[in-house]
């Protein structure tokens, strides 16, 4: 079955209230005797069970105009903001298929105006808000709960995620009880009555806030240390210069012929400018691996026995 939290359920309840309150109650202007008749001519149309379903899928859609206006919108939530969201926001046009419009008009409440979110300029950032929050975005995720485990679907808005958990549905309709063709049904139909009716898969739908996250980038670009390296197949080197890199990493630092750092399955090697001395000690097939990772920019070798083959250097198989 479908989960759904507390507040969900109360938005669900105060839409459908809203419809009920609209379709019935004694008409003051034209605009309410039209509205009112545009209900009736839905319920009338679809039945109260099929347009309660379309009804209470607008609740991820009321319940983001209201977060954009709850700090300073003056009248409640229940009794005034819902049915003034869904008399400026449904279209009723076709009694079928409800829908909310691609734009809507914008009406005032007391003596200020709250537009609904997507059919105006964005709210401005509130002062004092970080860099980060602004480009913070809102996901809606699902969690479909099976016998071979769990699907996560995330998607930017509800209606793409129905999208997604629909065409889930309607690729295992067969495990459920239910004759009907899922590509006739709407995608709310679908995933409603296929939780319902299987025994044992349930659905959990939920909100989600991400941010990037906060970082100076004073810091990292000035005061970190930040370098280069490139991997290679530790078949570039010969046997005895790998058993060389294996001996020296073990030693003290002052006694090797080069400063190396043995990693799990290698070793980095640095391909600074060395010595006389120092490059008198070393296997020419390594001074030639330096000399090429020093031509490419590169500050460290990572030798890596999973590492991957250059064209155009020597290949030792062992």
């Amino acid at each position: 079955m479908t989960r759904y939290t507390l507040s969900h359920l109360e938005t669900a309840a105060c839409l459908w209230e809203a419809v009920l309150e609209m379709r019935d109650r004694a008409a003051t202007t034209p605009d309410e005797s039209s509205l009112a008749l545009a209900l009736r001519t839905c319920f009338d149309t679809l039945g109260t069970a099929a347009l309660r379903l379309i009804v209470v899928g607008w609740v991820d859609a009321v319940e983001a105009a209201w977060r954009t206006v709850e700090g300073e919108y003056p009248l409640s939530f229940d009794w005034d903001f819902v049915p003034r969201w869904i008399a400026d926001t449904i279209d009723w046009s076709d009694p079928r298929r409800p829908v909310i419009r691609a734009t809507a008009p914008v009406r005032n409440a007391g003596s200020k105006s709250f537009p609904l979110p997507g059919y105006d300029a964005p709210p401005q950032p509130a002062i004092g808000t970080s860099h980060e929050d602004h480009l913070a975005i809102e996901v809606h995720t699902a969690v479909i709960e099976h016998r071979h485990g769990m699907n996560i679907h995330v998607a930017v808005d509800a209606m793409a995620l129905d999208e997604e958990i629909a065409a889930y549905c309607r690729e295992y309709w067969s495990e459920i009880d239910d004759a009907r063709d899922p590509n006739n049904l709407s995608d709310a139909e679908v995933i409603s009555n296929y939780f319902e009716c299987h025994p044992s898969e349930s659905c959990t739908k939920d909100r989600m806030r991400i941010a990037p996250v906060a970082h100076q980038r004073a810091l990292v670009a000035g005061s970190i240390e930040q370098g280069r390296y490139c991997v290679l197949s530790t078949a570039h080197l010969t046997v005895h210069t790998a058993s060389c890199l294996d001996k020296w990493a073990s030693w003290p630092p002052s006694d090797r012929p080069i400063d190396i750092a043995a990693s799990v399955y290698g070793w980095f090697v640095p391909t600074r400018a060395i010595d006389d001395d120092r490059r008198a000690q070393l296997p020419q097939d390594l001074l030639r691996l330096i000399a090429f990772g020093r031509a490419h920019g590169f500050q460290f070798l990572l030798f890596d026995c999973d590492g991957s083959d250059v064209d155009g250097l020597p290949l030792h198989h062992w």
